[in-house]
């Protein structure tokens, strides 16, 4: 390789950290507090950009079912995620130039990692949010009954929210974190009708929106949700056991699958195998004879 090739290279790479560490520098010699620093980066901004971009949005709901609830914790997950990825690609170009390729298959390399790392981010930050959903609607069950115990008591809802929040923590880690957030949002003056239906579009699990529409419905009319609550209850229990039930039959089929493989071929062998073998000595014996 050419010595050119190599001050293109250092060029490359200086343009790509340059804004980092101008960045840092920047952050590092500001004399305000940390919080009114980064005040309007974590906060205006990312906000924004979710309004004016649907595919930030998107991404940003994607975070927020995974669990990070809170600008900041979205954008330390995005920039952690984007050095892990900027970093294996420099590592991709040192090795390569360090191989001795042509520049351009280093940068199909770098390209290639960068790539490869955005996609398998993705993949995982989905299958995490995936993962909590479900984990949502497994413990909805157990968020129904203690919410109906909790109401036949005669606690209003916004006590129930912050009790269950409060007791639920270790047995529903999940439930009870989605549910401080709307209690949170009534504490500082929002009402209830607008905290949960927020809460109702941040989620896809079947089960927990469903509930968090019945006990919103109840703070709309205000009347009784004992029958509701039994009724859903009763929903999700034969859901789970259609769940259940569709997973046993996968699991039939695929047992079926491999007896028809290996066990199939291994029984015709031992059931028809003495009689091949008698009937292959008789004809050897008739040609012999012959």
């Amino acid at each position: 390789m050419e010595a050119q090739h190599y001050f293109f290279i250092i060029g490359a790479l200086i343009l790509c950290t340059a804004p980092v560490l101008l960045l840092a520098t920047a952050y590092a010699g500001s004399d305000k507090e940390p919080s009114e620093r980064l005040e309007f980066g974590k906060h205006d901004t990312w906000r924004l950009l979710r309004e004016e971009n649907t595919h930030i949005a998107s991404l940003s709901q994607l975070l927020r079912r995974a669990g990070l609830f809170s600008s900041s914790q979205q954008l330390r997950a995005l920039g952690g995620a984007f050095t892990v990825i900027v970093l294996a690609a420099i590592a991709t170009g040192v090795y390569t130039l360090y191989k001795g390729l042509d520049i351009s298959q280093i940068f199909i390399a770098i390209i290639g990692t960068l790539s490869a790392g955005i996609v398998l981010a993705y993949l995982f930050l989905k299958k995490v949010a995936e993962d909590r959903q479900d984990a949502l609607d497994k413990e909805t069950m157990m968020l129904i009954q203690t919410t109906r115990m909790l109401w036949r008591v005669g606690l209003s809802l916004p006590k129930t929210m912050g009790i269950i929040c409060e007791q639920l923590h270790d047995l529903a880690p999940n439930c009870a974190k989605e549910l401080a957030l709307a209690v949170n949002k009534i504490e500082t003056g929002q009402s209830q009708e607008e905290a949960l239906y927020e809460l109702i579009n941040s989620c896809s699990a079947e089960g927990f929106k469903e509930y968090l529409i019945v006990i919103r419905q109840q703070s709309i009319t205000g009347g009784s949700i004992d029958q509701s609550l039994s009724e859903l209850y009763a929903l999700l229990q034969n859901r789970r056991r259609m769940g259940l039930q569709e997973q046993v039959n996968k699991l039939s089929g695929k047992m079926s699958l491999v007896m028809m493989v290996f066990l199939f071929p291994a029984l015709l062998v031992f059931a028809a195998g003495p009689g091949f073998l008698s009937m292959m000595k008789s004809l050897s014996n008739l040609g012999s004879g012959g």
